[in-house]
């Protein structure tokens, strides 16, 4: 029997190539990384790092900054005011996430159908997406309006009395929900869309052979083959529920009572109007907290595929 021996000259060339080849791919992935995270830190990591440092000082902007630690922190989560303003937005979030996915699911099963100018509805769907914020807040002022306002004319129509929508604290914020569902809606509807588009027909065509109604394919086959989008399109939501601002600004400013002092307001009375630079420093950071652990989630559990085979 005879052994082939392979020679060193052979084998050091070989494992320096491959060396190389490690070496070449390992520059090439940190050269396609570098500007995302140069973009990451000048516009996320950075800012929050100055955030925090502010959040451990007294500053109001004039006065040179004074250190106070935790100060700012004990009393925030000591303050009515602060969790009134958390409980607003879980309230906001609760309003507008539930909604946005369900009415997101049934407009994407509705154009899945392959109903006639399906281009045409998809595009006015998304139409309030891409609508500035602030022009749709102040469409919507004329609408909430007591006396001439759209909404009461139709709750005249079916003999309701009318509401004050805006001057009342709790009617209030139904208002800025119903300006967030049109706003978001259309976003999830398009990403079930293409959710929906990726289910294999096959299975709607055995489910169909089988005798199964079109509720029960809904069940058994869309919903469950949908649960990685549905994820993804709830934790979307509720980071974008977490963060709303621009319709409390234009529509309510917190008010009537506090009744829409959601926790972006919250944190902007008290920098810009306060200039309670510190205090409004540490809500910044427990906001970013909040919606960061969301975004954790959505890493972990939102990358776990749906296989149809």
């Amino acid at each position: 029997m005879s052994w082939r021996k392979t020679s060193p000259t052979h084998f050091s060339k070989e494992h320096l190539s491959m060396l190389k080849k490690k070496q070449i791919d390992n520059i090439q992935g940190w050269l396609f990384i570098t500007p995302p995270l140069i973009v990451f830190s000048v516009f996320i990591f950075i800012p929050m790092g100055v955030a925090f440092f502010i959040s451990l000082q007294k500053w109001n902007l004039l006065s040179p900054m004074k250190f106070i630690g935790l100060a700012n922190y004990i009393k925030m989560f000591s303050s009515d005011h602060f969790w009134n303003s958390v409980m607003v937005s879980l309230l906001y979030a609760a309003g507008t996430v539930p909604v946005t996915v369900l009415l997101g699911l049934v407009i994407a099963i509705m154009l899945n159908q392959g109903l006639y100018g399906v281009s045409f509805y998809r595009i006015m769907i998304y139409l309030p997406v891409i609508t500035s914020m602030a022009a749709a807040a102040i469409v919507f002022q004329y609408l909430f309006e007591p006396n001439i306002g759209f909404f009461n004319y139709i709750l005249s129509i079916f003999h309701l009395p009318p509401m004050q929508w805006l001057n009342d604290r709790h009617q209030a914020l139904i208002a800025v929900i119903i300006v967030g569902i049109w706003k978001r809606v259309g976003y999830n509807a398009i990403i079930f869309l293409a959710g929906l588009q990726a289910i294999p027909r096959y299975y709607y065509e055995a489910a169909t052979i089988d005798g199964a109604s079109k509720f029960q394919m809904v069940r058994s086959i869309t919903i469950p083959l949908l649960s990685s989008v549905t994820f993804f399109v709830t934790v979307m939501q509720i980071i974008a529920s977490l963060k709303v601002f621009t319709s409390i600004v234009v529509m309510t400013e917190g008010g009537p009572a506090r009744g829409t002092d959601v926790l972006p307001y919250f944190l902007y009375k008290n920098a810009f109007q306060y200039h309670k630079m510190g205090y409004a420093s540490a809500a910044a950071i427990f906001l970013f907290t909040i919606i960061f652990i969301f975004t954790l989630l959505q890493f972990k559990y939102g990358e776990k595929k749906v296989h149809y085979q």
